[in-house]
């Protein structure tokens, strides 16, 4: 009899559990895949040369698309890179078939050139992680800031030593001769001597290779202005494309540019992605244009140790910071500079780069002028900003939504308790995810769908 009792208490007791374990499941959604026509414009998805997958899976609240294109397949890891990826396919057609010519293949064919273009291939690509594995943007959502401070400035000091570019500012930017950039820098050092001997004629050499090295650099951001696209692109097709034809057209005996300019039909195209490029990112070298980010930075932040960091170091490109730079000077924050870089030091990706730009853009389009003199923060390791009239705003730049245990905690964090929050949203959120913002208290703004996609389509 005490072990039917018994029997029957456990059976109860699983039961129980089972049910609370389905009730809590059942209080959160998982990531899904969907239609890509959900997500993305028609044109973004078929077009000459390429298809994207229909079936699009949502990872860290991000879309994850596939393009199947002439040169091999291309993925975009969210809406904002695939119009990119998109874009760049006409210059993509043209750097192919220049590359393949027999002009270029004669110029590039001496040994030095072979040299020259194989080193530039393994100093273009840096590495893509220092420790451990990417999170994607849904590591702001988590608890607290992944490092901090010094450690995070020590990060990136070892990460510029791994990659063989310590005081160059941008690696992807690095030409083949980079590394004799240190190598004259020690012969600057060593003491002078009388007589010329053979490494004094490899001065020689290096200095002519660094000044090749400054018109590759050139020629480069020509070419990527000549194509209307990004010249510190991460598309690897393009960037190997645009590295060979810029350092071959760095010789003197390849016209580069001219050579893009007598294709025709698709490929001879110039893609016009003015709204979203700044064309100082054409014309300044790297170093000009760290110098004039330095200047506008400090507007906004005063650790000295950290601004310099977050312009010679990390995933930032040129591009990436000058938008980012552009972005703050639409929301003119009043202080709260430092704690953006602290968290931008941490993004590890283009894409968590990408994450930290959006969001100040998501800001000051939304609250306009409304935004100016606030106080941006981060909450956990996600960014949040006060508008000078109290009200808290969370940027959420996502392509989708779902209400995840991570949202919810993240959501529920004490910093959000308080009457005047905003969230905004630039993507999709799902309707269980706006229910539970509307009764936490949140002012939902979430971008019509019409008017994301038309935005999406003006890249």
């Amino acid at each position: 009899m005490m072990c039917d009792r018994f029997h029957a208490s456990m059976l109860l007791l699983a039961a129980f559990t089972a049910t609370t374990v389905r009730a809590a499941d059942e209080r959160h959604e998982l990531e899904p895949v969907l239609d890509a026509v959900s997500l993305a414009p028609a044109a973004l998805l078929s077009g000459p040369g390429f298809q994207v997958d229909p079936h699009v899976e949502i990872r860290g609240y991000m879309a994850h698309f596939t393009l199947d294109t002439p040169v091999g397949v291309i993925h975009a890891e969210s809406v904002e890179i695939l119009a990119d990826r998109v874009a760049e396919l006409p210059a993509l057609e043209a750097l192919d078939e220049v590359t393949k010519s027999e002009a270029f293949t004669s110029a590039a064919g001496d040994a030095l050139g072979r040299t020259a273009r194989g080193l530039g291939q393994v100093l273009g690509h840096p590495i893509d992680t220092i420790v451990g594995l990417p999170m994607g943007v849904a590591r702001y959502f988590g608890n607290q800031l992944r490092k901090l401070g010094e450690r995070a400035q020590k990060l990136s000091d070892r990460a510029a030593r791994q990659l063989g570019t310590d005081g160059n500012p941008y690696p992807r930017d690095d030409g083949p001769m980079t590394e004799a950039r240190s190598v004259a820098q020690e012969q600057s050092d060593a003491p002078q001597k009388k007589d010329k001997r053979w490494y004094d004629r490899a001065g020689a050499e290096i200095e002519r290779e660094i000044k090749r090295q400054v018109k590759y650099s050139q020629v480069k951001r020509e070419l990527a202005e000549r194509l209307g696209i990004d010249p510190y692109t991460s598309n690897p097709y393009v960037r190997e494309r645009l590295d060979d034809l810029a350092w071959v057209g760095s010789g003197g005996r390849f016209a580069a540019t001219g050579a893009i300019g007598a294709v025709g039909g698709t490929a001879g195209l110039v893609i016009d992605q003015g709204t979203r490029i700044n064309d100082i990112v054409w014309k300044l070298d790297p170093d000009q244009i760290r110098e004039r980010n330095a200047t506008r930075l400090a507007a906004y932040a005063r650790d000295e140790l950290l601004m310099r960091q977050f312009l010679r170091r990390g995933v930032f490109t040129p591009t990436l910071q000058t938008a980012l730079l552009d972005a703050l000077d639409d929301l003119k924050p009043a202080s709260g500079g430092d704690a953006l870089l602290e968290l931008a030091m941490t993004a590890s990706t283009e894409l968590e780069a990408r994450f930290v730009v959006n969001a100040l853009k998501l800001i000051a389009r939304e609250l306009g002028e409304r935004a100016h003199g606030g106080t941006l923060l981060t909450i956990g390791s996600g960014l949040a900003y006060d508008a000078a009239d109290g009200e808290r705003v969370l940027p959420l730049p996502v392509d989708y939504l779902p209400w995840t245990v991570e949202v919810e905690q993240f959501i529920d964090k004490d910093a959000f308790r308080r009457a005047r929050k905003s969230i905004l949203i630039s993507g999709e959120a799902t309707m269980r995810t706006q229910r539970e913002l509307t009764s936490r208290g949140w002012s939902i703004h979430l971008r019509a769908p019409a008017e994301r996609l038309q935005a999406v389509s003006a890249r």
